[in-house]
């Protein structure tokens, strides 16, 4: 039972029908067998018993020990024509099932082609493409029905995905104006009482340090909520990009002792330009901040047909293999205590991945070890989704 609900439908179509097939024809072929060989063994009797009836016909008589040799050789004949008789029945027993077999699994596989194509587009769905993606309502009957249902569905996500984007846009931009206050009033504190004393400048610096947090935290929000209505035909010139990004961190990796290298090629691609250098400067800016003091941070871009192909690798201690998927989900955190010490909110990578799916590329951690983690990013030249 276990091993048939692990078999593809059309599997289960072609063994049913074979089985079901192959129950008749066996009925069929003993049934034939039966009427066959008791019509053969009336043979022997008909011999036995034969005489046309008329006195002036000539006779060929037989003696005794002829007639039996007769009837030994007839009887074999008999059998031996039964014996071939049941081979052959069996013979074509098996040749109709498999053939019955084969043309069961083409026919089956013709039948359940709108069902794979069904599964190949529900496979491509996700919360970037649910506005834009539709199952094909012009299909068999027996699908029709589940495509509308699904689209509805699709439509009922899309809306709700929408509401939530709007309320983490509005709860940040209703959030920002008061973090502002709060970080301008305890800025006005601490240069106005100079002389507090240790406790309370401690206790001012925490304030200070969990509203920078919030503040971060809010603008990102804001970032992730606006990124479908930023507009993404502008021009970018990659190399002088990651030159201006690496010229902005470079401070930060002084502090660290942190090498930076970089191996481009002269690409142009279309997009938004603030959004790719926001992808690009989380990305290095996150393999400087998790680094090794005295390591390097290495950005190397090449043109693969109508892709871009850029590699960000640092010298740090590596992401687990388990997690590899889980640090692009928001705020998720691989090592929550030094994620919290290095200032992160936890959505920086949830953004990267946010603005290479709406450039219709993609983001992955290519390789991650001991000696380090490689982050690969791929996106269309064009600024469009390529297949």
């Amino acid at each position: 039972m276990k091993r048939m609900k692990r078999l593809s439908f059309q599997w289960r179509i072609t063994l049913l029908t074979a089985i079901l097939i192959a129950g008749t024809c066996i009925c069929l072929n003993l049934l034939l067998y039966r009427s066959g060989t008791v019509s053969m063994d009336s043979l022997n009797g008909f011999v036995m018993k034969y005489d046309t009836g008329n006195s002036d016909v000539v006779k060929i008589e037989f003696d005794d020990q002829q007639m039996s040799a007769f009837l030994r050789q007839f009887s074999q004949e008999v059998y031996d024509a039964k014996a071939a008789f049941g081979k052959k029945g069996w013979c074509i027993t098996a040749i109709v099932t498999l053939l019955s077999a084969a043309i069961a699994y083409f026919v089956s596989g013709r039948a359940l082609k709108p069902l794979k194509k069904f599964s190949q587009q529900t496979e491509n769905i996700d919360q970037d493409n649910l506005t834009s993606t539709r199952l094909d309502e012009n299909t068999a009957a027996e699908f029709q029905q589940l495509s509308c249902s699904v689209n509805h569905m699709l439509d009922r996500l899309a809306l709700s995905f929408d509401l939530q984007r709007q309320f983490a846009g509005n709860a940040a931009h209703e959030l920002r104006t008061p973090l502002a206050m709060m970080q301008t009033k305890l800025e006005l504190f601490t240069e106005e009482h100079s002389n507090v004393d240790a406790e309370t400048s401690k206790l001012v610096q925490f304030q200070i340090d969990q509203v920078d947090r919030l503040t971060s935290l809010v603008r990102t929000l804001l970032e992730m909520s606006n990124l479908q209505s930023v507009s993404r035909s502008d021009e970018i010139e990659l190399a002088p990009l990651i030159d201006e990004i690496l010229t902005d961190l470079t401070t930060l990796a002084e502090q660290k002792n942190i090498t930076l290298h970089q191996n481009c090629e002269d690409v142009h691609m279309i997009g938004s330009d603030t959004l790719i250098y926001r992808l690009l400067f989380n990305l290095i800016e996150n393999a400087i901040k998790y680094n090794h003091s005295g390591g390097s941070v290495t950005v190397s871009m090449q043109q693969e047909n109508q892709q871009v192909l850029l590699h960000i690798a640092d010298t740090g201690c590596g992401i687990p293999e388990e997690y590899r998927e889980s640090i692009f989900q928001p705020f998720f955190r691989v090592d929550k205590s030094r994620s919290r010490q290095m200032g992160g909110v936890g959505l920086g990578l949830a953004l990267v991945r946010e603005i290479a799916v709406l450039h219709g590329g993609s983001v992955c951690v290519e390789s991650g070890s001991k000696d380090g983690t490689t982050f690969a990013v791929k996106l269309p030249l064009n600024g469009e989704k390529t297949e």
